[in-house]
């Protein structure tokens, strides 16, 4: 498995802490996370969680997240704000 090209964190409606996916789709953007949250798209990302060897495709609905930033992916320790 290649490894993840970012981190997307993700504050959604009614969360107090952001959700933090590793992304595995290429040539994510921050203007396409605008766009999506802007039309509330429903968009598919290719994501895999710590430890594991496999990916999985979760549907994520924009219209529901409040807030996203992109990071860059690093095998060390990853803190959230």
């Amino acid at each position: 498995m290649e490894p993840p090209t970012c981190l997307l964190y993700l504050l959604t409606v009614g969360r107090e802490k952001e959700l933090v996916l590793r992304v595995h789709d290429t040539g994510l953007s921050r203007q396409q996370l605008s766009e999506w949250m802007e039309t509330g798209a429903v968009h598919p990302l290719t994501v895999s969680r710590s430890g594991d060897d496999q990916t999985s495709t979760l549907l994520i609905n924009f219209s529901h997240v409040v807030g996203a930033r992109l990071a860059l992916y690093s095998d060390g320790r990853s803190t959230s704000f």
